[in-house]
This record gives C-alpha cells, structure tokens and sequence, in this order.
C-alpha cells in the first residue's frame, strides 16, 4: 500500500498567463482546512439534545515558505498578489508530483484570496513567511489519491 508524502506536495501559484502555474520556491509546510458551521435544528422537543446539519462549507490553506529568493515567477507573484489593492481572487494548485509537478499531478485546485500573515526576523535564522489563502466559493479539485 502507497502512502503520500508531505514533501511531495507542492503549491503553485497561477502567472500571469492564465492556465500557467509557477512553482513556489522554499515551501517548508502546508495544510489544507475545511469546516463547515452548524444549523441548528433543535426545539423544545429534544429534550436534553440538541440537532444540527452542516451548514455552509469553508476552505483555507496555511502555507509557511522560507522564500528561495529571487523568485520573480513564484514568490514575488505571490506578494503582488496578497498585497493588491483592491484584493483581487487568484488561482492555486497543489500537485503531488514534487518539483516536477504536472497538470496531471493536480489534487486540490481553487480561486483564493491571500494574506501575508508574518514574517519572522530572528537572530540566526532564515525568515520564513506565513500565508493565509482563504478559498472563493467551492475547490474545482479536492481529492488525495496517491
């Protein structure tokens, strides 16, 4: 049995020709988050319990880079991106595929907006970046078959 590994999958960042996606250099981590929030069904009839249904469906992905500079294509886009105003939707990709990543090697996919949420000066250390990509309405590929 096959398992994935966290190393192989990497974000890509939609250029500035549609359909073209670029490597981020220097990804250190990345994690996908789905939620949904609650409806709440209860009445005075349950008695103790209450009932829910899912509501609405969310996605976010928390991306840390220790940017591989320069990375006109890659980084750079992405801090022009993140930080336009007006905050305009982008395209991403995630591809198993590693570095070499291929279209075929897609396995989440979707409009987002970006946040440079920190950047860490420490002494003796490299200066990693946090990114926050909210999702803009449902993923167009959200599955992780190895």
């Amino acid at each position: 049995m096959a398992k994935g590994l966290g190393n192989n999958y990497l974000l890509w960042v939609e250029s500035a020709t549609p359909g073209t996606f670029t490597l981020l250099k220097g990804q250190q981590g990345g994690k996908v988050n789905r939620s949904t929030s609650d409806i709440d069904l209860s009445t005075k009839d349950n008695q103790g319990y209450g009932s829910s249904a899912p509501g609405l469906k969310t996605w976010s992905i928390d991306l840390t880079l220790l940017p591989d500079l320069p990375d006109t294509l890659g980084y750079t886009r992405l801090e022009s991106l993140c930080n336009a105003n007006p905050l305009l939707p982008f395209n991403i990709q995630i591809r198993k595929g590693g570095q070499a990543g291929a279209v075929g090697d897609v396995v989440f996919a979707g409009s987002v907006y970006g946040n440079l949420d920190s950047t860490d000066f420490g002494q003796n250390s490299g200066v990693p970046v946090a990114v926050k990509l909210s999702g803009n309405g449902a993923p167009v590929t959200d599955t992780y078959a190895v």
